[in-house]
């Protein structure tokens, strides 16, 4: 018998999440994501499943009101620990139940299971379908930062060693620090970096609130400001660490000494503090499902997967129809994601 019950302590929830055999979790499986999801004016629900009064699965719907529809998200959830869908099945009636009390369109779950014909298969059979566009990042790409910092060096291939010292040798300078104006400069970078584009490609920048808001919910120590230049600022990130997965989360560049590769430098000098930090797992987030050079994210997966490290793949997102709602959201988004010519890795 599994019971549902609200969640309302924050070490309850970071503990169950860090301290469980879970295989794949990231800032956005924390508390203080659902702080964040607060301050942009959602509504976040936290729930757990108890199963003979064992906590067995934690997620959070994220209510969204949009213009025409209003929807439940779990970003990167359910988080389960055993028996994943037959828990999921044992709980739909509840949350269809919660859903229609909240005039809930669709609900979308980002799943973390791995993209596997048999998983989406399981979902299929519970009655969800593949949603029309991705929320979180779902193709994503992993290092082990466990290993000494000469051999991380060493599994790049040459080339790209070369750049990270040639940077160090002619002395590009690395900041580290959240100062206001650190995180101002990421921001006006962000921006600018975001006007650029990639054929008929372009991304949508994260609001000026949106990053400093991330600021304000994650703890100093776990969120970092990077960069790195020659006589200026040239490339600048952010990294969020949630116990030990440090995810590369937003970034920017404006490159003029190419030759001296202030980017390589940059994120050298993340995945270093990352390590010292007691990050095991970094994870360079968002990649594309291929090396089509079409994808709109083509160029900055070819960057990250230089590092190293190996691509993970999760089960595409998921919707539960809940009302006829829906299928105006699905043209409107299905369109979207057509225009910005995405398209996501099949199941295998």
């Amino acid at each position: 018998m599994h019971k549902l019950e609200i969640i309302t302590d924050k070490k309850i929830w970071n503990d169950f999440v860090t301290k469980s055999e879970i295989d794949f979790y990231s800032f956005v499986s924390s508390w203080e994501w659902w702080d964040f999801q607060e301050l942009l004016w959602y509504q976040p629900f936290r729930y757990g499943i108890y199963k003979e009064n064992i906590l067995a699965w934690v997620f959070m719907l994220v209510k969204v009101q949009a213009k025409r529809w209003i929807y439940f998200f779990t970003p990167h959830g359910p988080l389960i620990i055993w028996n994943y869908f037959d828990t999921l099945e044992s709980i739909l009636p509840k949350l269809k139940k919660i859903a229609k009390s909240q005039w809930i369109s669709f609900i979308r779950l980002n799943s973390t299971v791995t993209n596997t014909k048999q998983n989406a298969k399981s979902y299929k059979d519970l009655g969800f379908r593949n949603a029309p566009m991705h929320v979180h990042a779902e193709d994503t790409h992993l290092l082990d930062i466990t290993p000494s910092e000469d051999d991380l060096l060493a599994k790049m291939h040459k080339k790209d060693r070369y750049y990270i010292n040639r940077a160090i040798k002619e002395w590009v300078s690395v900041r580290m620090d959240n100062k206001d104006d650190h995180v101002q400069t990421l921001i006006d970078f962000h921006h600018k970096h975001a006007t650029r584009t990639n054929g008929k490609n372009t991304y949508s920048a994260f609001s000026e609130k949106y990053i400093k808001n991330l600021y304000k919910v994650f703890p100093k120590e776990n969120i970092s400001t990077i960069s790195a230049g020659l006589d200026e600022i040239e490339s600048i990130l952010m990294t969020i660490r949630f116990w030990d997965t440090c995810v590369y989360y937003v970034a920017a560049s404006d490159i003029k000494n190419k030759k001296f590769s202030p980017n390589y430098l940059c994120q050298w000098e993340a995945i270093k503090k990352a390590k010292k930090d007691g990050a095991k797992q970094y994870n360079f987030w968002w990649v594309s499902p291929d090396d089509n050079p079409a994808h709109p994210i083509a160029g900055v997966t070819k960057f990250k997967r230089k590092f190293a490290g190996y691509d993970h793949s999760l089960l595409h997102a998921q919707d539960l129809v809940i009302s006829h709602k829906y299928w105006f959201n699905w043209i409107v988004e299905t369109l979207r994601r057509k225009k910005r010519w995405y398209y996501y890795k099949k199941p295998e």
